[in-house]
């Protein structure tokens, strides 16, 4: 059985659950401190220390790049899933780039305002330290005083997603691909924290009660 290392509000550890969920590939799933990667870093030999990590037995993959999708190619390749129709490699690369850089890019921040304050004290103090050499120091309190405009912003970006779905049931075509469970994805992890809704877009709503379903 698979066994998928991850942080449960990751964008990208969603992502892979959904894939598997959907497909019905039997796994289990490993939650890690944001703080403490020792699993990952053993299970990979060193090469990693990103979530999301699938162990297959003695296999562990990982994003080992940084517009990683090692994870997903796996999975699409052991069970055959065409997550990746060579016919949409172009669409897939651009929304992928779109989806993962300028959505996630906001989703998150909202996302984390709502979560972090909620972790245990030491894997809060640890998990901001790291968001807080990443992005500068008080960014966590400049994204709560700033969640309302985020929240704005990140509905706007989903207004193109939202015209693509008024044209087609998927974003390239007539079955879900990966890009469809990289935005689950990120949508995913900007509704986790439970208090933060879908903009009202009729299309992505439609599109996401059937990726839920």
């Amino acid at each position: 059985m698979l066994t998928l290392i991850q942080f449960p509000w990751s964008p990208f550890c969603i992502t892979i659950r959904r894939i598997m969920e959907r497909h019905n590939i039997p796994h289990r799933l490993r939650n890690i401190p944001n703080h403490d990667r020792t699993a990952v870093i053993k299970a990979t030999g060193g090469r990693a220390y990103t979530v999301p990590c699938l162990v297959d037995g003695k296999t562990a993959v990982a994003d080992f790049t940084d517009f990683g999708q090692e994870v997903a190619r796996y999975l699409d390749t052991k069970y055959r899933l065409n997550l990746f129709p060579t016919d949409q490699a172009g669409r897939q690369t651009i929304l992928a780039h779109y989806i993962e850089n300028e959505l996630e890019g906001v989703g998150f921040k909202i996302n984390d305002t709502y979560v972090l304050p909620q972790l245990p004290l030491v894997e809060r103090v640890m998990t901001i330290r790291h968001k807080e050499r990443k992005f500068g120091k008080g960014c966590v309190a400049q994204w709560t005083n700033d969640r309302s405009k985020l929240t704005a912003q990140f509905a706007e970006l989903l207004h193109p997603i939202d015209n693509i779905l008024a044209t087609s049931p998927y974003l390239v075509g007539d079955q879900p691909r990966f890009v469809d469970y990289d935005l689950y994805g990120i949508v995913g992890n900007y509704l986790y924290n439970g208090k933060t809704r879908l903009p009202a877009l009729k299309h992505l709503r439609r599109w996401h009660s059937v990726m839920q379903a």
